[in-house]
């Protein structure tokens, strides 16, 4: 089935990252490339950052670039007005004879954009164009008032309006005179891959083994040659898949260098076969040496780890001897809930001090033995979920990447495409 034409209609002059309706756009037109659209992006004439548009979208530059009037006062036009009015209507008809669906954001909403709204009114009344018009700004009482005013208060033909929450779903229909049927409702996005600017190992380990989905993503920076005997991974291992036994969803993510070499290659293979063991697939663990073989075998870069540390929630660390763990100080940065080891031959209380859970994982100085030791994990991991379930801060970040990223919100979007 082939896709329909997708359109976004603006009036950027620029790709202005300090405006946060290029946010809104950015993500809509990201999630439409990845998902199969061909999307178009209508810009002003003047229109001069092509590069910084997301790749995969068509650019049509034919806006017209018009002196801008806030008639939010519903005063009198100016005399430019019908000739701008047209001006904009015979672009927006010369270029949308192969559209399918227009997305536009405030167009008909902003008193600024008035001969907008009266050109859009106008092609509406004579296409089979389906429009989606968002709204971002609290709805007012529908007033009184005559056209072309009254074009800003009222939706177009084959029209649905879209706002940004249910609170105020009533007040939003009421302000455009039409019923609650009429008004869509889809969040706005915040998706870390275009937020925080990722580099690309990242934005592919999000793709490949979904991320943004998990409720614990651990990060663990190590190297090689140290992360079994030294680092005890099989202990981070054991208390990730006792999180999965009490039915969460888990991403370990082994930040390991060092890995160019036969032994080191086994003892990866060794490790990911004892995690299966424990229950964890593999997508459930991952070893960024094996991620686009050979180039990450020597370790990431520093801005990889770093980067990934703002996507994780949890940092465990059994080492067995640390003198002043960078690692730790960096999860303690990222605000990450620490589960860490409290063997007595160990300082990290002095760093983390009371912001931790610690737990006795044994030391080069002190062996522990559990008499049941899957208990144990499984009591650690307990123990950790009701941590987590009172940190709100870490819940309300969890709950953005899982929830708000903008692959879920498009399918909330790409619904309304396909409404009789």
């Amino acid at each position: 089935m082939n896709k329909l034409k997708i359109a976004i209609l603006t009036t950027f002059h620029s790709w202005d990252n300090a405006y946060s309706l290029t946010s809104v756009v950015e993500a809509q037109l990201e999630a439409l490339v990845k998902h199969g659209y061909n999307p178009i992006l209508f810009v002003l004439t003047s229109f001069k950052d092509d590069e910084q548009v997301p790749r995969g979208v068509e650019l049509r530059k034919v806006i017209p670039q018009i002196v801008l009037v806030d008639y939010s006062g519903r005063q009198e036009p100016h005399a430019d007005f019908p000739q701008n009015v047209n001006k904009i209507y015979t672009a927006l008809k010369e270029n949308t004879q192969d559209i399918d669906i227009i997305i536009q954001h405030d167009l008909i909403f902003q008193g600024w954009f008035l001969p907008h709204a009266v050109a859009i009114h106008r092609l509406a009344n004579e296409s089979n164009i389906k429009w989606f018009h968002w709204m971002h700004s609290c709805p007012s009482d529908r007033p009184n008032t005559d056209y072309p005013h009254s074009l800003r208060f009222t939706l177009p033909r084959n029209s649905k309006l879209v706002y940004l929450n249910n609170k105020h779903l009533i007040r939003a229909a009421e302000m455009y005179g039409v019923f609650p049927k009429d008004v869509r409702i889809i969040y706005n996005s915040v998706d870390p891959r275009l937020l925080w600017n990722f580099h690309p190992l990242i934005k592919d380990l999000i793709e490949r083994y979904d991320l943004l989905s998990a409720d614990y993503i651990d990060i663990y920076p190590v190297s090689t040659t140290r992360m079994v005997d030294g680092k005890q991974i099989k202990v981070v291992i054991e208390v990730m898949a006792s999180l999965k036994k009490l039915g969460k969803s888990i991403r370990l993510i082994v930040c390991n260098a060092h890995a160019n070499d036969k032994r080191e290659k086994q003892v990866v293979s060794e490790v990911i076969s004892f995690a299966n063991q424990k229950g964890l697939s593999s997508n459930e663990i991952i070893f960024t040496s094996m991620e686009n073989i050979p180039d990450y075998e020597l370790g990431v870069p520093r801005e990889v780890v770093s980067q990934l540390f703002l996507l994780s929630n949890i940092f465990i660390f059994p080492s067995i001897s640390e003198n002043c763990s960078l690692v730790l100080l960096e999860a303690m940065l990222s605000k990450n809930l620490l589960v860490l080891n409290d063997n007595p031959w160990l300082p990290f209380r002095e760093f983390a001090k009371e912001n931790a859970l610690y737990f006795d994982f044994g030391s080069a100085h002190s062996q522990v033995n559990h008499q049941n030791r899957d208990g144990f994990m499984l009591d650690v991991a307990r123990i950790i979920n009701s941590e987590m379930s009172t940190n709100k801060a870490l819940n309300a970040s969890t709950d953005l990447k899982k929830n708000f990223n903008y692959d879920i919100i498009f399918k909330q979007l790409e619904n309304l495409f396909y409404e009789q």
